[in-house]
């Protein structure tokens, strides 16, 4: 029997002083799911490592057991010592798996409401999987409803218009703190898929230039190419070594950087700044952080992280509240997808066995009595004792048919199909589904691995 877990850790329940010693590089993703093919219980696996979270998700055939295999992945790919503090500690269950999932496909739990870069990095973490054959039919559903109910969310409500990067953010937290940006002097470190948005958005508006710095020059220059507004204010050509300097006369540095070491430090800062250097709003949304955290020592320097934005997640609740609900029916619409390609994972493959099974029963009996004497007068040709024959399996398979394809209780659908194939002596339900399950009712598994569920899911997911 097997089961649908998510483990690992995320911006509800860890602080992102944590989350940087989870983050794996999307360099290193299929390196690590490499790893998690060792592990003797976990049968599936895909991982999705962002800012907010790192998390895995898999199929296992034991919970206690996938869950302390799961830990025990986290541990080896982590350099750290204190392992004993550092642990993952978000786990779901069956249902609330792929509730969760679809939820975060659809920015319904990112930290800003309806950021649009989470469904890339969904898609991202499934196609890795699939690269790495770790995803199995499994995953490879849950991933596809996901991205599915995403593309719904954002196309169907208004939460794709009111959708909300963590960069924008991050220019919005700027002005609140700084007041207008139009006569601020302003630098982007690090130029990847969130340092350009900033920048964007930087340029949409008149003011003074935007200088932009990253390690790789072509990033740029690809920056470039693109059909920038007010592009005559982005200012290029510096040294990347330079940035200490440059950032230290700027009013606002946004640090968006995929370094695994502070590319600003207390000390290169310090050098730089004296007396006649203008107070200044450092934004690091990097994950990990590429801002040594004691820069906001210096004086006259704000230092903001990624966290912090949760002043912009605030905003506005009982407006997100309504798009939450609109965009949650989407979810739930989805839901019953995956509960409907749970249930055939049953179905299917009963009425395929019991009905080639008597339909070798037919045609044994027709074969063995096709030259028994007395046969003939009974039927005016062989054509007729196939149709006969045939209408009578079908009518004798008519009604189970039906009440199996019409259950929608999981747990009384896999007693029917387990007692059908008892009683027709047909093959257990092969572990093609692999299948999962997941409760409802999305309880987290915090609170025990062992809680029972109701409802016994997939093909082979179990609910127990």
């Amino acid at each position: 029997m097997n089961h649908l877990v998510v483990c690992g850790i995320n911006y509800h329940s860890a602080p992102i002083a944590i989350r940087e010693r989870f983050c794996i590089p999307d360099s290193c993703v299929g390196h690590a799911l490499e790893g998690l093919k060792h592990f003797r219980h976990i049968k599936e696996s895909a991982i999705l490592s962002t800012c907010n979270r790192t998390e895995v998700y898999a199929v296992v055939d034991d919970v206690a057991a996938g869950l302390r295999e799961i830990q025990a992945f986290f541990q080896s790919v982590q350099s750290v010592n204190d392992h004993a503090v550092l642990k993952p500690n978000f786990r779901l269950l069956r249902d609330d798996v792929v509730l969760h999932l679809m939820r975060v496909a659809s920015g319904l739990d990112s930290m800003v409401l309806g950021e649009g870069q989470i469904m890339s990095q969904v898609k991202a973490a499934h196609q890795t999987a699939l690269e790495k054959r770790t995803s199995g039919p499994v995953l490879d559903m849950i991933f596809k409803l996901a991205l599915t109910c995403g593309k719904r969310v954002r196309s169907e409500t208004t939460m794709g218009k009111r959708a909300v990067s963590v960069s924008s953010a991050a220019v919005e937290l700027a002005r609140e703190t700084l007041g207008p940006l139009k006569d601020k002097n302003t630098t982007i470190i690090g130029m990847g898929k969130m340092g350009q948005i900033c920048a964007k958005h930087l340029l949409s508006e008149n003011g003074k230039p935007v200088i932009v710095l990253n390690r790789s020059a072509a990033r740029i220059d690809a920056f470039l190419q693109n059909k920038l507004n007010n592009r005559e204010r982005l200012t290029t050509g510096f040294d990347y070594s330079e940035r200490a300097a440059i950032a230290a006369q700027s009013d606002l540095v946004i640090v968006a950087s995929g370094s695994k070491n502070f590319v600003l430090t207390r000390d290169e800062l310090a050098k730089q700044r004296h007396e006649s250097s203008p107070a200044q709003v450092i934004i690091d949304i990097s994950v990990p952080r590429a801002v040594d955290p004691t820069v906001a020592e210096l004086p006259g320097v704000e230092l903001f992280v990624a966290d912090d934005l949760s002043k912009i997640v605030g905003r506005n609740l009982a407006e997100r509240e309504a798009l939450v609900c609109e965009a949650e029916t989407i979810v739930f619409e989805m839901m019953e997808s995956f509960h409907n390609w749970e249930r055939s994972q049953l179905v299917v493959p009963t009425i395929t066995g019991l009905r080639e099974k008597i339909e070798a029963i037919r045609l044994e009996q027709i074969a063995k009595n096709s030259g028994t004497p007395g046969m003939e007068s009974d039927f005016s040709s062989k054509g007729d004792m196939e149709s006969i024959s045939r209408a009578i399996v079908n009518q004798i398979l008519h009604h189970p048919t039906v009440h199996l394809k019409a259950t929608k209780d999981y747990e009384i659908l896999r007693q029917q199909a387990e007692a059908l194939r008892k009683l027709f002596n047909l093959d257990p339900i092969a572990s093609a589904g692999n299948t999962t399950s997941t409760n409802p009712g999305g309880h987290s598994a915090n609170s025990s691995t062992g809680d029972k569920h109701k409802n016994g899911r997939h093909g082979h997911l179990s609910k127990s």
